[in-house]
């Protein structure tokens, strides 16, 4: 018996020495969540970050929180709905932090810090995507990693390796797209679409240079003016002193080689930065083999980007930059004589001090291609179109946002663009020259805008509206044939204004539920490329059309949001509701089956309805899964011109799409899968071309070797789903698995 209890003195007393030393090994991070007049705000975020790993909790009805973590060092974030999330370098705290969180408005113009919570939660629905997050999506452009986003999507279903750049005009939520985007791009606060066709160009930003993305979907013209119809699609880097080097390189099949790196150095205020990007594929045959012939090649890319950065900072919340770059592209589009190539050059300017921020840039593009008719065998084709379009564009935006009070939050700003643009064209016939084409014009337009945001105890209001105006002018096309009397025609000046108001409110209710709504109108405005370009790719000829007017969106959504902090759980689901009206579509006029001849029209009205469903869950310890989920409605309810197209689906829009991610995250390993299905979609507006559905998988799996180096291995497409992409009438099909193998090294 005396033994025994020995024995239970001796477990006692080692249980209390280990319990004392474990105590003594976790570091205690505790504090207090208020707003700016030090009412405390229950059931806010909190996570601490560090080598890797992550722990979360949630503030209790006090505002209080309290964290165990084994490092002594690192990164906290706080973020509660209707405030700006805010992030702490922790190192040894030796008392409780008192954290203030400051009203936020919905989005800003010009944003100059981002939330890299992946679905932020903010009064409208978004979504953001780390840096981590870009290396682990196993995709190798930021067009691919995109598709994570519920309702992003290109015109086609095909990514910048592979397809025409006319091709890759963004959509978000249901809206649609052809060539133009109907949502806008922005890196650093300056438009990434092409000012000529409102496509996008993503390799033009290195993505070593990219620190993260953030997507806000519905009707954002409010701030953002035209083309914000389906939302708008953040993308910062690195704009402020710092010495830092990024570097990635990988090889793999399909001779597909890129190369992206970041280098800076800060001297005292003033910093300079190189940035960089070379990317090459073969590329792929985008026609089946049961059906491809000897004018069928494999359809690639090689890309060449570089930037210079001078930036310099302010006291402690001023900084400004001037950036220089420029991008070279030539592209393979899958026959010999169907080739392009891009070269553009642009100069940008930005100042953030206090509560001021500019944007002043210009640019200059040159986009050259080259059209074919492909004979119905495939086993010859003839040049019929060669053209040139230069074209040059100059703006800026300034934004000015104050706090007001405890509870409220003020922005105003003004923004203006000048785009000029032609076509020039030669038209081919049996390989003879036929005519001199010429076809252009100039678009300028100005735009005011400002927004007030309101936090009343658990309640969070937001207002903001917009007017802009726009003329489109010196607008011509002019016709020389080889054999007969030329055709000048000049268009009139014709100019529009669109009114932009929105609405947001959300209530904010215990145990971390949420409810939110928002209402809005939005427009875009015909780019030079619709109103003047004609173009042909394969069998489909698509004429402009000088007449279009602006499209004009009316819209609203209804969102609920869950955070269960406890279970490591955030849940956010949103039905919304859009109308277009003037919206642009190619309308089929004529089929042959050696042609198609197509039109952009003014297609009356369209609607756009649907369910979106965002999840993330920290399940364990190093992993993480999350989901997202669109249900798409989109059809077109009015059409005078052909009410045949009446009640038809609108062509490229899913009804379903569904993408999950999975990510393992340790100190040494980072594992990451990425799954997407998308279904049936019709690729012509009278719903006799069916894209069947497909799922497809990425993968990406890195292991350090040293602190700064790490190396992985990606897998695109992983699962080899050869999904179709196109019917006008011969199909094109998706890219086969893409294997790569790199190494990533990061100094900072």
């Amino acid at each position: 018996m005396r033994k025994r209890r020995w024995i239970v003195a001796f477990c006692c007393v080692m249980f209390a020495i280990v319990n004392a030393f474990a105590q003594q090994q976790l570091t205690k991070i505790s504090g207090v969540v208020s707003d700016s007049s030090g009412a405390a705000i229950a059931n806010a975020s909190v996570e601490f970050e560090a080598n890797g790993n992550s722990i979360r909790t949630a503030t209790d009805d006090a505002g209080n929180f309290t964290l165990l973590s084994t490092q002594s060092y690192g990164t906290l974030s706080i973020s509660s709905p209707g405030f700006n999330t805010i992030k702490i370098d922790v190192a040894k705290p030796d008392g409780p932090l008192r954290i203030k969180l400051e009203p936020a408005g919905v989005i800003e113009r010009i944003v100059v810090a981002a939330d890299d919570e992946r679905i932020p939660a903010t009064p409208s629905s978004q979504f953001a995507i780390s840096r981590r997050e870009l290396e682990l999506a196993g995709a190798l452009t930021i067009d691919d990693v995109l598709r994570q986003a519920p309702g992003f999507s290109l015109f086609r279903r095909s990514g910048s390796l592979s397809a025409n750049p006319t091709s890759q005009g963004v959509s978000l939520r249901g809206v649609g797209a052809n060539g133009a985007s109907r949502a806008v791009v922005l890196v650093d606060g300056i438009p990434l679409n092409s000012p000529f066709g409102g496509w996008v160009y993503w390799n033009r930003l290195p993505r070593a240079s990219i620190e993260n993305v953030q997507v806000f979907n519905g009707g954002t013209s409010d701030l953002y003016g035209s083309g914000a119809l389906g939302g708008v699609i953040n993308i910062r880097s690195t704009t402020t002193p710092a010495t830092i080097f990024d570097f990635e390189a990988s090889a793999g099949n399909k001779t597909t080689g890129a190369t992206s790196f970041s280098a800076g150095k800060s001297f005292g205020r003033w910093g300079l930065m190189f940035s960089g990007q070379a990317l090459h594929t073969d590329g792929y045959v985008l026609v089946p083999e049961n059906q491809r012939g000897s004018v069928d090649t494999p359809a690639g890319t090689g890309d060449l980007a570089g930037s210079l950065l001078v930036s310099r900072t302010f006291g402690s919340q001023g900084h400004a930059f001037a950036r220089l770059s420029s991008f070279g592209e030539s592209r393979r589009n899958g026959t010999p004589v169907q080739l392009n190539d891009t070269r553009i050059s642009s100069l940008d300017l930005g100042v953030d001090w206090n509560d001021f921020s500019a944007r002043l840039y210009g640019s200059s593009e040159n986009f050259n291609q080259n059209f074919s008719a492909v004979a119905a065998n495939r086993e010859s084709e003839s040049l019929t179109n060669r053209q040139r379009n230069p074209s040059q564009q100059a703006g800026f935006a300034f934004q000015w946002r104050r706090s007001v009070g405890d509870h409220q939050a003020l922005s105003v700003g003004v923004e203006g663009r000048d785009v000029r643009g032609h076509s020039a064209e030669t038209t081919f016939n049996n390989s003879r020259i036929t005519a001199f084409v010429d076809a252009g014009g100039r678009q300028r337009s100005f735009g005011v805008f400002g927004a007030d945001s309101v936090r009343f105890q658990s309640w969070f209001f937001s207002f903001g509206a917009r007017v802009d105006r726009w003329v489109n002018s010196r607008g011509f096309s002019d016709r020389v044939p080889v054999v007969g009397k030329p055709s000048l025609n000049d268009f009139p000046d014709r100019s529009e204004t669109a009114f932009s108001p929105r609405f947001s409110v959300i209530k904010r209710f215990n145990q971390g539920f949420s409810l939110s709504g928002s209402v809005y109108r939005a427009f875009r405005a015909p780019t030079l490329n619709e109103l003047y370009r004609n173009f042909r790719v394969g069998n489909v000829v698509t004429n402009a059309n000088a007449a279009l007017r602006a499209e004009r969106l009316t819209g609203g959504e209804a969102g609920v949001g869950l955070q269960k902090f406890g279970e490591r759980l955030f849940v956010r689901g949103n039905f919304f509701w859009s109308q277009i009206d003037d919206s642009i579509a190619n309308v089929t006029l004529s089929t042959t089956p050696a042609l198609i001849t197509r039109q952009r029209q003014n297609l009356g009205a369209i609607r756009a309805r649907g369910i979106e469903l965002s999840a993330i869950t920290k399940f364990a310890r190093h992993w993480e899964l999350a989901g997202e989920y669109l249900l798409t409605d989109s059809t077109v309810l009015s059409f005078p011109a052909n009410r045949s197209l009446e009640g038809l689906l609108v062509p490229q829009v899913p009804r379903h799409q569904f993408s999950f991610q999975v990510t393992y995250v340790n100190g040494k390993w980072l594992l990451g899968t990425q799954g997407r299905f998308v279904s049936r979609q019709f690729d012509d507006d009278q719903n006799t071309l069916p894209l069947e559905k497909f799922f497809t998988m990425d993968a990406e799996a890195s292991r350090a070797v040293s602190e700064r180096v790490r190396v992985f291995v990606a897998f695109q497409n992983l699962n080899g789903s050869r999904y179709e992409i196109s019917s006008t009438p011969v199909f094109t099909v998706g890219p086969p698995v893409l294997v790569r193998g790199g190494v990533r090294v990061s100094m900072r």
